[in-house]
């Protein structure tokens, strides 16, 4: 018996495009933002520390320094200003002199700040806010940053991120946006709030734009000339999970969980002008001048978006992952092709290395902005089978791509009954936990290797 899932996606038409101009595997690993200072990229990672790139030349990640904030810190996020940068922790807010990138020095963390969970944070002028989930956002004056002061803070359910611009801050609360006058730090006078269809990732300010990532719901933009009165422009939806967004040349940069989005506003819609997927968890993204650094999660990528010089190739999915079904029977899965270059994509070669997996219709050449949908059946053995779909083509920057693909992955087919399991609980409590104990509830348990 042979099972379908067709997957088809939209080509934008346009041949405006990301074109990978570098790549970096850091030490750093679980990275989670990225901030661009001047000429330098500043990559803040769980796993082992800080990365700092020179970006001089745009195209090029120059590692010139790895860099901790102590024996066991997790760094969170990063904001960079007047040559200090800042970073949030579980153990804390971070100050380092980044005066000198290949030399940062450690200023050690600020007082009282230990006792919270900081999260993202942002600073204009002498102005630093920190988000601090429910324990709201906190605003200091960091016109001496080796003696920050707090002056207030501002009240949240859940303050996950926050954006500080010309004597405003905007705060994501849940789905909520809420925008404050600072004008008198000690006192922030709330001005307006503006409520969103999901819980807020990330905000964006760019001219009279407030860009906002709503995860799943994609990427809302509102016109901010009137502060008392945000005015609902349009949304995006980005198909994945809209995540860490950055403006850059009257566009924006998103992070959309295994690719990067470029999105552009016409004065009448908000468009995706340029695509490119990572293959990878894109956790954050930062900009400078026409190019977009990827954070993902264990690398960096470096792409460049402008009029594509030649073919240009990208997948639907890099990954194909099929559930079990019975030995002998098959399931059918597709990839979509596309060409999103200003010229003939050439198919030089395509197959697959494993033959439990079939190509059943040919992939052609494509013309720019043509894609073609490839359905590849697995027939099922009695052993999970792996191997890849690899594609040579003419594209200059990726003349080689590749799809995995897994057969019977372990599991329950959608639509199943889920298989009962026990787990030890090894933190919070102690027993045994078992997923008959919850029928008729919604349980999600997220697995995360230590390495």
């Amino acid at each position: 018996m042979r099972r379908y899932i067709f997957l088809f996606l939209y080509s934008y038409g346009l041949c405006l495009n990301l074109t990978i101009t570098d790549f970096h595997d850091p030490q750093a690993h679980h990275i989670l933002d990225a901030e661009v200072y001047e000429n330098t990229l500043i990559i803040s990672a769980m796993v082992q520390g800080i990365e700092f790139y020179d970006i001089s030349n745009g195209y090029q990640l120059n590692h010139i320094d790895h860099f901790t904030l102590g024996q066991g810190v997790k760094a969170n996020c990063v904001e960079a200003i007047n040559d200090y940068a800042y970073f949030t922790s579980k153990s804390g807010l971070y100050v380092v002199d980044i005066s000198n990138p290949s030399n940062p020095q450690n200023l050690g963390m600020v007082n009282g700040t230990n006792n919270y969970i900081l999260e993202n944070l942002d600073a204009d002028n002498y102005i630093l806010a920190v988000a601090a989930h429910e324990d709201g956002v906190f605003l200091y004056d960091i016109s001496n940053p080796q003696n920050l002061q707090l002056r207030s803070t501002i009240g949240a359910n859940n303050a996950w991120g926050v954006r500080v611009r010309d004597g405003y801050a905007y705060i994501a609360d849940e789905l909520i946006v809420k925008i404050y006058d600072l004008s008198n730090i000690t006192n922030p006078v709330f001005v307006t709030q503006v409520e969103t269809s999901n819980a807020v990732k990330d905000i964006a300010l760019a001219q009279n734009f407030m860009y906002v990532a709503l995860g799943s719901d994609g990427v809302d933009i509102y016109d901010i000339s009137n502060l008392l009165n945000p005015m609902f422009l349009d949304n995006y939806n980005t198909n994945t999970l809209a995540n860490r967004i950055s403006p850059f040349q009257d566009k924006l940069a998103v992070s959309d969980w295994d690719d990067v989005d470029i999105l552009e506003w016409d004065g009448i819609s908000l468009n995706r002008v340029g695509y490119k997927n990572t293959g990878n968890r894109t956790m954050a993204i930062a900009t400078k001048d026409s190019f977009i650094y990827s954070a993902e999660w264990a690398s960096i990528q470096a792409f460049e978006y402008g009029e594509v010089s030649g073919a240009d190739i990208d997948l639907s999915t890099l990954e194909l992952n099929y559930p079990y079904v019975n030995n002998g029977e098959s399931y059918s899965l597709t990839v979509e092709i596309m060409n999103n270059g200003n010229a003939t994509l050439l198919i030089q070669d395509n197959y697959l290395t494993n033959n439990h997996f079939e190509i059943v219709n040919e992939l052609n050449d494509l013309e720019p902005n043509q894609s073609q949908v490839i359905e590849i059946i697995y027939n099922a053995s009695d052993l999970n089978s792996a191997g890849v779909y690899r594609i040579s083509t003419n594209d200059s920057d990726q003349p080689l791509v590749i799809c995995e693909t897994n057969g019977n992955i372990d599991g329950a087919n959608i639509g199943e009954p889920a298989i009962d399991f026990e787990l030890d609980y090894v933190a919070n409590g102690q027993g045994i936990f078992r997923l008959s104990d919850h029928l008729g509830k919604v349980v999600v348990i997220a697995f995360f290797a230590p390495n």
